[in-house]
């Protein structure tokens, strides 16, 4: 062997060894017969976001033994090469085929945009199914542990202080800050979704935009504004059923989608429907 060979092999085998120490150690927590079932594997399969606990992982291990049990024996027996088997593996195979195509075609991100221009045209022209259900208030409102803080920020609201401008007043003082105990800024709501009812009470008083006196709860004390109010059977704002409008527009495109793509892939093929109708006794 040449002294240039030598030192070629010996970098190869080094890089080889550098990548298998790189690769991430693995935890079996199950073994059968040359098998084994790792902990990673377990956390690949199952939604692992808030952690695993000991009652999911057995219950996992004893799933995963019993299946490679049976698949043992039924490979055992022939059955994976049973007819029945492979036809359904092929129908499987199919229908996988078949939706990776149209997720890469049709169900991906790109179809689920619409411009501002789109969703205003599609609101403009489809209004009468957007009526209110029920009574729909557009509030602000900041909860305070102390009726003086709340009063506080009520009067720099009414001295024509902007609400978001007081609120961040208010939260980069640090006294006034920790008086804070939660805010809401410009958000729908019905008289089922605003909590405690003494904020719908207010809200859907229909009164003059400003802020409320506080309102007194027993989670502390309330300033609400309310911006609108949207009476039953009104035509709801585009920011409310804004969401709305996205969904059937994708729905729309994709279905425009799909047509044309089955149209130009069928122009591709020679196809024939050799029946119209079927009779009553063709089976017979």
């Amino acid at each position: 062997m040449r002294p240039t060979d030598a030192i070629l092999l010996l970098f190869i085998v080094s890089v080889a060894g550098g990548c298998r120490d790189a690769e991430p150690p693995q935890t079996p927590v199950a073994r059968i017969d040359n098998r084994t079932l790792t902990l990673e594997s377990v956390r690949a399969q199952l939604d692992s976001t808030h952690g695993i606990s000991d009652a999911q992982l057995q219950e996992y291990i004893r799933r995963w033994i019993n299946n490679e049990i049976l698949f043992d024996e039924a490979v055992r027996r022939g059955l994976d090469r049973d007819q029945r088997v492979t036809t359904r593996l092929e129908e499987v195979k199919r229908q996988l085929a078949i939706n990776a195509l149209l997720e890469e075609e049709i169900y991906n991100e790109k179809t689920l945009e619409s411009p501002p221009e789109e969703i205003q045209a599609y609101y403009d022209k489809h209004q009468p199914e957007f009526a209110l259900p029920t009574d729909l208030a557009l509030v602000s409102f900041v909860l305070f542990s102390d009726r003086d803080a709340a009063n506080s920020f009520r009067t720099a609201v009414l001295r024509g202080t902007p609400w978001s401008e007081a609120l961040q007043a208010t939260l980069a003082d640090p006294q006034a800050s920790d008086l804070v105990v939660a805010r809401v800024d410009s958000m729908y709501h019905t008289q089922n979704t605003l909590f405690p009812v003494e904020l719908w009470r207010v809200a859907a008083a229909g009164t003059r935009v400003g802020p409320s006196f506080p309102i007194q709860t027993n989670d502390g004390f309330y300033i609400l504004i309310p911006w609108k109010l949207s009476r039953q059977g009104q035509t709801a704002d585009l920011a409310y059923v804004e969401r709305e409008i996205r969904g059937r527009l994708a729905m729309e495109r994709r279905q425009r989608l799909l047509t044309t793509l089955i149209e130009n892939l069928r122009a591709r093929h020679a196809v024939e429907i050799l029946v119209q109708s079927v009779d009553d006794d063709s089976t017979s």
